[in-house]
């Protein structure tokens, strides 16, 4: 198999295949009458592309547990154990991972490394080093690598551009030098973007076509789908939730703006202020657990400041982007109950369509791991669009 690009006349036999492996990978084992039906395929299409998937080793063929009285039970067909793997590479200012997932974006190796005052020679090799550990046995295939990375990014020339905070590395040619060293395809994504991806085919998500996706770490930062894709520039650039500015006076940011969201609402400015209030050394996990168990606690009134700051951005973003729903991950995950009610309540008091469906505030259904695993599905995204396919 091999990478295509442009429209030419197997267009069309490509996608095909690509959403019968998105069925298979999401929804398998699934019998032959039941792919052409969601695929509206006919069924000796359907046949074909699966004749294809088992003489490749991507699918295979068996019988579904006996149910009495039914008389024969139809074959069904599901992913292959010798199915091709994928790489996800995550690059963020205080760790870096590396994962070999399969393709239903399950976890096979992982490998992760802090971040301590790299250079650009250091992050290369720490990133070569983490996917050296997860490289699958020989004989195993591998598709690609997908990487989620800090931003901002230039994703049409493949560089990490110059990430705030981010050890003054600059101008990383990230696509390129893993092409050259493991000579295999190379996406690169924002994090956020690849989060996205993850709720949209295997997550939260998978009901809805227009959706943010809403990482909240030291930084803040938005996946975009709409209409059932992801949205960036044509220039190939990622969306910065945390660097909307929701007061034009306020707090000074790393970006050279001022009262950007992050500096409100940001893990690394709100685990300072829980510590120092409550004089414990916990994580934003605890806390918010410590919020859940005392409704009397002390650290409300300091989530209760961070929700209203998320939700004064989330609703302009709202009102631009029309969402049915908002997924919350990364630390984000663990905002209590109360936290996301309020936020849902906050949007719809305060968005010009609220006479409309109530957007949605859920959590992502990968929580903190949203970033590590959707980075896979920055790749994954490519073969369920049909673009792996000869």
């Amino acid at each position: 198999m091999e990478l295509r690009s442009g429209i030419n006349n197997d267009t069309l036999r490509c996608r095909n295949r690509g959403l019968v492996l998105k069925l298979l990978a999401a929804d398998g084992p699934l019998t032959r009458v039941e792919l052409a039906r969601r695929t509206q395929l006919s069924k000796m299409s359907v046949s074909n592309i699966i004749a294809e998937f088992l003489d490749q080793g991507i699918a295979e063929e068996r019988e579904p547990l006996a149910v009495q009285g039914q008389g024969r039970n139809p074959i069904v067909v599901d992913l292959s154990p010798r199915a091709p793997k994928l790489i996800g590479l995550y690059i963020f200012r205080d760790q870096c991972a590396a994962v070999l997932c399969d393709l239903r974006l399950h976890t096979l190796r992982e490998a992760r490394s802090p971040m301590t005052g790299d250079t650009t020679i250091r992050l290369t090799e720490t990133l070569f080093r983490l996917i050296d550990q997860v490289l699958p046995p020989p004989g195993d295939t591998i598709l690609g690598i997908g990487v989620g990375s800090i931003g901002p990014l230039d994703l049409r020339n493949g560089l990490i551009l110059t990430p705030p905070n981010f050890f003054n590395i600059h101008d990383l040619p990230i696509v390129r030098l893993l092409k050259e060293r493991y000579h295999l395809p190379v996406e690169l994504n924002g994090q956020y973007d690849c989060a996205a991806l993850a709720e949209k085919y295997f997550g939260a998500a998978r009901a809805f076509q227009d959706f943010l996706f809403v990482g909240i770490n030291s930084g803040i930062g938005s996946g975009i789908v709409s209409g059932g894709e992801l949205l960036r520039t044509a220039a190939g650039f990622t969306s910065e939730l945390g660097h909307t500015s929701i007061d034009w006076r306020g707090n000074p940011c790393s970006c050279g703006n001022r009262g950007c969201l992050e500096t409100y609402a940001g893990i690394q400015v709100i685990l300072p202020r829980l510590r120092a209030l409550t004089g414990q050394d916990l994580s934003f996990q605890d806390f918010c657990r410590m919020a859940e168990a005392d409704p009397a606690s002390p650290v409300w009134p300091v989530l209760e400041e961070m929700t209203r700051a998320l939700g004064y951005a989330l609703t302009s973003a709202v009102n631009l982007l029309d969402p049915q729903a908002i997924l919350i991950g990364h630390e984000g995950h663990f905002l209590p109950d109360r936290c996301l009610t309020a936020l849902e309540e906050q949007i719809e008091r305060q968005r010009l369509a609220s006479d409309r469906t109530r957007v949605q505030i859920l959590r992502s259904a990968f929580g903190r791991d949203a970033q590590i695993r959707g980075c896979a599905c920055g790749f994954l995204h490519r073969v369920f669009t049909g673009e792996f396919f000869s």
